[in-house]
């Protein structure tokens, strides 16, 4: 398994800072619909259009959510970056495959640890 050494350090800070800017930029995006809908009067209003703005605010809420997270995990990782502890699970501490941080270059986790978080915990009764 190939990992990360600190001779790749400008290529992933690059990365991550490039990221970072694209979310920033997504989150300050002033087309947001729900902005519109409040700042304009309305006439008739047809409850087709209505539902429909209502769906699209509501998955532009879940878009800002993602990026939200996305943008933090991002500024740790460069946090990471800075302290030394870049490429290592936050978890578990071993080495994360180049890869996974090639296509994911914010993540915290390595695989396995990864798996661990996206499995449901166990239902109690």
């Amino acid at each position: 398994m190939d990992v990360y050494d600190n001779s790749q350090r400008e290529r992933f800070k690059s990365l991550l800072e490039r990221r970072v800017a694209e979310l920033r930029t997504v989150l300050r995006d002033p087309d947001d619909l729900r902005e519109l809908a409040e700042g304009e009067p309305r006439g008739v209003v047809d409850f087709k259009d209505l539902a429909g703005e209502q769906e699209q605010a509501s998955l532009q809420d879940i878009q800002a959510g993602h990026a939200a997270g996305e943008l933090s995990m991002a500024v740790a990782a460069l946090r990471r970056l800075d302290d030394g502890s870049y490429g290592q699970c936050l978890d578990c501490g071993a080495p994360i495959d180049l890869r996974r941080l090639a296509a994911i270059a914010a993540t915290p986790y390595c695989t396995q640890c990864q798996s661990d978080h996206e499995r449901p915990a166990p239902a109690r009764h």
